[in-house]
């Protein structure tokens, strides 16, 4: 053909062009066909390991049919081994929470159990602290009256010996005194002044007598009928003093006198002989308020003698 060619193309140009031109479908044409059977073979090729392919599934030869099963059960355990270590996971952050919430409500309990045994404890402490005081108070408002009873005691004991001491150094002066108003039984009537507007409407009237009363631990003052019936027996037994209620003092009665609402008298308080000035209106003693309940005492006794009833 080639020669052909050649022969045709030592023909003018004209003519090898039209030769060639009419030759290039058929060289196409040519080259279709090659290319044609090449594709062809191909697509045999690959039908064919296709079928082995689908024969190896089929008949589970050791093939295609296997790597294609490992591979999907490799591709399941990795699934699986992922899905198993994601349940853990989320078991374990369960229980993580689980625990923590538990840990969480076991603190709670603690600590309200704890405050709540403080407060106990608090409210039990404070109770006993409450009552070892009152039993301490208790304790000594008793040991106080006992203090206070003892003392008035003592001080009766002491007041009665001393009575009984300076008893025994109390002169009888009735010789001294001479015979006057007091000299007879009717003395309370012979008294050469005013009398008989005295009593206690004018002691308990003295602006210091109700809160020193209470202070010195003194109920009250001789009454008018104590003090008469002391001078009474005195005078009928011719003894100048009496002995004042509730004090040291012996009055010497003989020696009252009294000028407008003051009186003066003697007083024996124990050896040795004292005159006194009283203000039976005003309540003072020597001019001033008693100082102690003894001195009321004289103070009321020596005006029941001079103004009282």
């Amino acid at each position: 053909m080639t020669k052909t060619i050649r022969n045709r193309c030592t023909r003018p140009i004209a003519g090898c062009l039209g030769l060639l031109l009419s030759l290039q479908p058929a060289a196409g044409l040519a080259a279709l066909s090659s290319d044609d059977a090449i594709h062809q073979e191909s697509a045999q090729e690959q039908l064919l390991s296709q079928r082995r392919g689908g024969g190896s599934r089929g008949g589970g030869s050791r093939g295609g049919g296997s790597r294609s099963s490992g591979s999907r059960s490799s591709g399941r355990t990795g699934f699986s081994s992922y899905s198993g270590s994601r349940q853990t996971t989320r078991q374990t952050t369960r229980g993580n929470r689980q625990s923590t919430r538990q840990g969480n409500r076991s603190t709670r309990q603690g600590q309200v159990r704890s405050n709540s045994g403080t407060r106990q404890s608090t409210r039990q402490g404070n109770r006993d602290t409450r009552q070892t005081t009152r039993g301490s108070n208790i304790d000594a408002r008793q040991q106080g009256r006992t203090d206070r009873t003892n003392s008035r005691q003592n001080n009766r004991t002491d007041r009665v010996d001393t009575r009984a001491d300076t008893r025994r150094d109390v002169v009888n002066n009735w010789d001294r005194y001479g015979k006057g108003w007091y000299s007879n039984n009717n003395w309370t009537n012979n008294r050469p002044w005013t009398y008989g507007w005295y009593g206690s409407s004018y002691y308990n009237n003295w602006g210091w007598y109700p809160g020193q009363a209470a202070a010195w631990g003194l109920a009250g003052l001789a009454t008018f009928g104590v003090i008469n019936s002391l001078v009474t027996s005195a005078q009928s037994n011719e003894v100048s003093y009496i002995e004042v209620p509730d004090s040291d003092y012996y009055l010497y009665y003989p020696s009252v006198t009294a000028t407008g609402d003051v009186v003066t008298f003697e007083v024996n308080e124990g050896g040795s002989t004292v005159r006194f000035s009283a203000d039976c209106r005003q309540g003072t003693l020597n001019g001033a308020t008693p100082r102690n309940a003894d001195e009321a005492q004289l103070l009321n006794a020596a005006c029941q003698v001079a103004f009282g009833q």
